[in-house]
């Protein structure tokens, strides 16, 4: 038996964090994380801070999902399709279902192109797609992320789109905008949920045969695979669909990024993939950045062309659009050094907040 959903939370209340540092729409609910936390703390003999006490009680309160039918028996989920994003964590649960080593095995795999992955990905994608034979691996795009985002920054003048908003252009990345005062804020995210999660739904809909404006069927269940591991369980979110289960095996398993990296290195069997996410990601740190200059030169020059063509995105406003979050221009930066990077509120920005993409992307 499923449950119907609570409506989507508004703007303000997506993302936004409780006073104990465990978001609104965290997939673990606030009794379970205490009584989680509290029997860590009655085990530990040092202090721990929070935000790792929180990580820890939610990687002991994630447990296998269990469904039921309207008699109160159980049952298994109409589908159990993993999101593919091709990085570390997620290709490691994709190939350890296919060595036989997760207690299920998904029927389908889906990638979701934005059109702005490094050439590595695509390659990994390929040889992905070669090595799994346990079920389709399939790939869905909305459009191509870089190409909307130049276009979204420089509408043609006297078209519609030049009297829109630039978050009404395309759907937006998490862009910084610098004030003329030099104060550094960023735009809201809507990227990886246009890009990445609704395009994968679509394809859920299209494979249990649901017509476009059509309610999925009662009793359907969706179990959907996440490749979050145990150092980041604090990302993982509840589904706000009725017909959808998220579902993190990695957590379950009690896997770390580091055991993934190592299984690698265990089986030798499988090219290690790299990072998965867009090339020009407003999310990487300066040591990604300074990788890409370095090791994917053509990578990091489409980066800059793209940076240098969003300055002036947004209108009515004198706050110019960067990627890098010290509100400079790509190019010119010296990644041997760390800038100063501040918010609106002259906070330093978290260097680890290059992990805050869903779990669908960088995973």
């Amino acid at each position: 038996m499923t449950t119907k959903s609570k409506g989507k939370p508004g703007y303000r209340e997506q993302g936004k964090k409780r006073a104990d540092g465990v978001k609104h729409n965290f997939a673990i609910n606030k009794e379970q994380m205490e009584y989680e936390r509290r029997k860590l703390l009655e085990q530990m003999s040092t202090k721990v801070d929070k935000k790792r006490l929180n990580n820890m009680a939610a990687v002991a309160a994630t447990k296998e999902p269990e469904y039921f039918d309207e008699e109160g028996n159980k049952r298994e989920p109409t589908l159990r399709i993993l999101s593919l994003g091709a990085g570390v964590q997620s290709s490691c649960l994709a190939l350890m279902a296919q060595e036989g080593l997760t207690k299920h095995k998904p029927d389908y795999m889906i990638f979701a192109d934005t059109g702005w992955e490094p050439k590595f990905v695509y390659e990994h994608v390929e040889y992905l797609k070669k090595a799994i034979t346990i079920c389709p691996i399939i790939t869905v795009e909305r459009s191509n992320l870089r190409e909307d985002l130049i276009r979204a920054a420089n509408p043609i003048k006297g078209s519609n789109e030049e009297h829109k908003s630039f978050a009404g252009r395309v759907p937006n990345p998490p862009l910084f905008a610098k004030r003329p005062g030099g104060k550094v804020g960023m735009l809201y995210r809507q990227c990886t949920h246009d890009y990445k999660v609704i395009p994968i739904q679509k394809e859920m809909r299209r494979i249990l045969g649901v017509k476009p404006r059509h309610r999925v069927k009662k009793g359907t269940i969706v179990e959907q695979w996440i490749g979050i591991s145990t150092d980041e369980a604090m990302r993982m979110k509840n589904a706000r669909m009725y017909w959808l289960t998220s579902r993190w095996p990695l957590i379950e398993m009690k896997m770390s990024r580091s055991d993934c990296l190592q299984w690698y290195r265990d089986i030798k069997k499988h090219p290690m993939p790299g990072k998965s996410s867009c090339i020009g990601c407003p999310y990487h740190h300066n040591d990604q950045w300074k990788n890409m200059q370095k090791n994917y030169p053509v990578d990091f020059e489409d980066a800059c062309e793209v940076d240098d063509k969003i300055r002036k995105g947004l209108k009515n406003t004198e706050a110019e659009l960067f990627l890098h979050k010290s509100g400079v221009p790509l190019r010119t930066i010296d990644f041997q050094e760390k800038p100063k990077q501040q918010n609106l509120f002259g906070e330093t920005f978290d260097e680890e907040f290059a992990d805050e993409c869903e779990g669908l992307c960088g995973v």
